[in-house]
């Protein structure tokens, strides 16, 4: 600053103000923010009076500013004295990979690292272990029961205070995913959260392939039906053989009889010689009726249970054949039987057509 004649007076009195104000704004900078050193001793003075909650405020100050691990330990020993066992658990743990680090190339930080060991020793059989798993954790926020576990724990064990959890993880949409787990002292525990499908899945379309010669799904089912119409052929065929025991046995008896009209000249044989041409016609005549009974009822009923024991017969419904295949639909089936008598002899016949 340069000052003319005149002006010499004002020039001393500003001089003189700035050498006075200098001091106290030094002395403003020095009294600023305490260093990392005050701030630990005095957060261990909180400690040693038994202020602990104020201790733990102030040693995490002090971790804060140096990032020692004597601060950090002494973090761990305050939430010991404060009952949150499971949160200095973790403490402790991180102490140890902290001076454990350090202390290759610092060795003052070895008796933290041991000293970090020996309280993990004695809270591992008081807390318990939690692994949370999610299945898409990005963008999803965990808490257990209401702390955020912060996203480099997921996945891996982290301690908790034993008894009933809350593990609870919500979307960045909204949605939200709740699971209650108990976990007992010096036992470990898993929690697997998922989120349910939120909306429906997509269905792509995919054009029928057309097979020459395949069958249509269900074609074998309409061909031969279910177990009732199966049970119709077999009761169809009974009848049908019933009917040829009858054609078989009603010629035999036709046999005797015409025997006896011829020797006897149409008229009642009373000569006992013809006693078991009698005996066997009328025999034969009731194996005769027997086989047309049941041949009767064999075809009636087998008929039937072929007709009405099973899917309709013919060509399938469009809903149940994929678009696009061919095949052939089955005829219907004819069952047909009949007989016949008379008294150039007896037949029967069975016919059926697919």
């Amino acid at each position: 600053m340069t000052c003319s004649r005149n002006r010499v007076f004002p020039c001393i009195v500003a001089a003189l103000l700035v050498s006075a104000g200098a001091p106290a704004i030094a002395g403003e900078r020095a009294q600023g923010t305490p260093s990392a050193q005050d701030l630990y001793v005095s957060a261990q003075r909180l400690f040693d009076r038994g202020n602990f909650a104020e201790a733990l405020v102030g040693f995490r100050h002090a971790h804060n500013a140096s990032g020692s691990p004597n601060a950090r330990i002494m973090i761990g020993n305050c939430l010991v004295a404060l009952g949150r066992t499971a949160e200095a658990y973790e403490e402790m743990a991180a102490t140890l990979r902290e001076a454990g680090k350090r202390a290759e190339t610092e060795p003052k930080y070895a008796p933290t690292r041991d000293a970090a060991a020996k309280h993990l020793a004695l809270l591992e059989s008081k807390v318990g272990k939690l692994v949370v798993e999610v299945a898409d954790p990005a963008g999803v926020e965990v808490t257990v029961n209401g702390s955020r576990v912060p996203p480099e724990k997921l996945g891996v064990p982290f301690a908790v205070d034993p008894g009933t959890v809350v593990v609870a993880a919500t979307r960045a949409d909204g949605h939200a995913v709740r699971r209650e787990q108990t976990v007992e002292a010096g036992a470990s525990e898993r929690v697997s959260l998922m989120f349910p499908e939120t909306g429906p899945k997509k269905v792509e379309a995919t054009a029928p392939v057309r097979v020459e010669g395949a069958k249509p799904p269900g074609s074998d089912e309409l061909r031969t039906g279910g177990a009732v119409r199966t049970a119709g052929f077999v009761v169809a065929g009974i009848g049908v053989a019933g009917m040829a025991v009858f054609g078989v046995t009603g010629l035999m008896a036709r046999s005797r009889f015409a025997t006896l009209e011829e020797e006897c000249h149409a008229a009642r044989c009373t000569d006992l010689k013809y006693a078991d041409v009698v005996d066997s016609g009328m025999a034969l005549t009731t194996a005769a009726n027997t086989g047309l009974a049941i041949g009767a009822a064999g075809i009636v009923g087998g008929g039937l249970m072929i007709l009405l024991g099973g899917p309709p017969f013919g060509r399938p419904s469009a809903r149940s054949v994929p678009l696009g295949t061919n095949f052939v639909s089955p005829e219907s089936p004819v069952v047909g039987a009949g007989f016949t008598v008379s008294p150039g002899g007896a037949g029967v016949h069975c016919t059926v057509v697919f």
